[in-house]
């Protein structure tokens, strides 16, 4: 009498592999596609934060009266921040408003002796900023390119005007200022800053 023994050396066929990869596949390239749209509506929140923060600093700095030089003894400069979409979309500028002209004097850049720059900020993973708005119009004139913020004590309320590329003010002061960020994928994000001081992130 002979003992059988059971053949139990069975693996996956083909066909049972391929549809096991295929399943792994789905799932591994949903997980990567959510991922990657989290990260960048992430990013995104961060910048439009960032942005709201540096408008706060600015407006701490003009309503504390900072001195603009350490030592220079100057303490009545209305500070501001700073937005060109077209010529500079990835940066943005917190200055000092030594002239008065309400508007940012680049002069040699941040860091030289001739500059309104106290910081230039950077906007991180390719968001940029893609407008500026008075209201609902953006931009609110054809020749405007870039938008200043400022703050003068002792009014904590905001001045907001529009500039063309020679420096004129086209527009302003204005009662809202919007700043559009996008993202790589083409999501968009609008900080909006009132002539009151309140900054909305919308």
């Amino acid at each position: 009498m002979s003992l059988k023994i059971p053949n139990n050396d069975k693996g996956f066929t083909l066909v049972e592999m391929l549809v096991s990869i295929s399943i792994v596949s789905v799932i591994m390239a949903t997980v990567l596609f959510n991922y990657s749209s989290f990260n960048n509506n992430l990013t995104l929140t961060s910048s439009g934060q960032e942005l709201a923060i540096a408008v706060r600093q600015a407006q701490t700095y003009g309503l504390t009266v900072k001195e603009v030089t350490p030592g220079g003894g100057q303490f009545s400069s209305a500070y501001g921040i700073y937005f060109d979409p077209t010529g500079e979309p990835s940066n943005y500028y917190i200055f000092a408003d030594i002239n008065g002209d309400k508007k940012y004097n680049a002069g040699n850049g941040c860091g030289s002796g001739n500059t309104e720059c106290i910081e230039q900020i950077t906007l991180r993973n390719n968001i940029k900023i893609s407008s500026i708005c008075d209201g609902s119009a953006c931009p609110p004139e054809n020749s405007v390119k870039m938008m200043d913020v400022t703050f003068l004590r002792p009014n904590p309320d905001a001045g907001i005007y529009f500039t063309n590329n020679g420096g004129q003010i086209k527009v302003g002061p204005s009662l809202t200022g919007k700043v559009v960020l996008s993202s790589p994928s083409g999501k968009t994000l609008t900080v909006t800053i009132e002539s009151t001081g309140q900054v909305l992130i919308q």
